[in-house]
């Protein structure tokens, strides 16, 4: 999508490009949402709009509509609803972008995208997340696991999160932890139950401190060599224990550790707790986010 021509918007990706980065948003952030917004920006244009404040919320519609029709570059097949939730966000970042700058831009309307509930395949029941825990062993490697399941499910932590925690993030006299550096570098402090504590601290007391060299890194989650676990090793662990607690069917989609946030939502919501709370759980700016996370129907 980045050789898509523009010739009356590309200031717009630029300018849009430079924002996020001044506010910290994540590399990878930085690339995918300009890339994205090339695309709609290159939509304008093909149908002959070459000023923002023509586009209303029609004009949105129908891109969404042939985002819909188009298929995926990688795969031949129809763009997933990840990706078309994706570029929802980068519109709505845009906006923003817009708006901060006092720059003429234009409204969103709420989108009904096919294909939401097939989402509902990545949530564990509390049964499956009870299996979870109870797939994990009692040596380093099981009280580790717990660990990972506790602040991915227990604290609704993204991968990076918790690959990023140190060990003073954790607060247990007060039952909480601090998320330093969230997505767009957005610091929160997440509450810790009970039993998220006891995970944490079993892991901290009995397994971390095993380590000869433990107290020589701040990192919270440990490889045996006492280094800080990558985020990559959080994905691999987790279907790791996805695997052995005999939850992966062979269409099955929750092995990536992000279900354990989407699951602590979902239920979440469904025992009453507010939208406007679980986003502040969440560390979410936005409800839209969040509807998404607790598989809710409406955009």
């Amino acid at each position: 999508m980045n050789s898509l021509p523009l010739y009356h918007y590309q200031s717009y990706v630029a300018g849009f490009s430079g924002w996020l980065r001044t506010l910290g948003y994540a590399p990878d952030t930085c690339r995918k949402y300009p890339r994205q917004l090339r695309e709609f920006l290159h939509f304008l244009e093909e149908t002959g709009i070459v000023d923002l404040s023509s586009v209303d919320g029609a004009v949105v519609e129908c891109f969404f509509t042939y985002l819909q029709s188009r298929p995926s570059i990688k795969t031949g097949k129809s763009l997933s609803t990840t990706h078309l939730l994706s570029m929802q966000k980068t519109l709505r970042q845009f906006t923003r972008y817009l708006d901060a700058l006092g720059l003429p831009g234009f409204a969103l309307p709420r989108l009904r995208l096919q294909g939401l509930a097939a989402q509902s395949l990545e949530v564990f029941s509390q049964a499956e997340i009870d299996g979870l825990y109870a797939a994990c062993g009692t040596d380093f490697y099981g009280l580790r696991d717990q660990a990972l399941l506790a602040l991915g499910y227990g604290c609704g932590l993204r991968r990076a999160e918790v690959s990023q925690l140190e060990v003073s993030d954790l607060h247990f006299k007060k039952g909480w932890l601090e998320v330093k550096a969230g997505k767009g570098a957005k610091a929160r402090s997440v509450p810790m139950p009970t039993k998220v504590a006891a995970y944490l601290y079993r892991y901290v007391y009995q397994a971390r401190a095993q380590l000869p060299q433990s107290g020589t890194t701040p990192a919270l989650l440990l490889s045996w060599r006492a280094t800080r676990l990558s985020k990559q090793m959080v994905s691999i662990r987790f279907r790791e224990l996805v695997i052995k607690a005999e939850l992966l069917s062979s269409e099955d989609k929750r092995t990536s550790f992000h279900c354990l946030r989407h699951s602590i939502a979902t239920h979440l919501h469904a025992a009453g707790v507010s939208l406007a709370n679980i986003a502040l759980f969440l560390g979410h700016s936005s409800l839209d986010s969040t509807r998404i996370y607790t598989h809710l129907q409406e955009l």
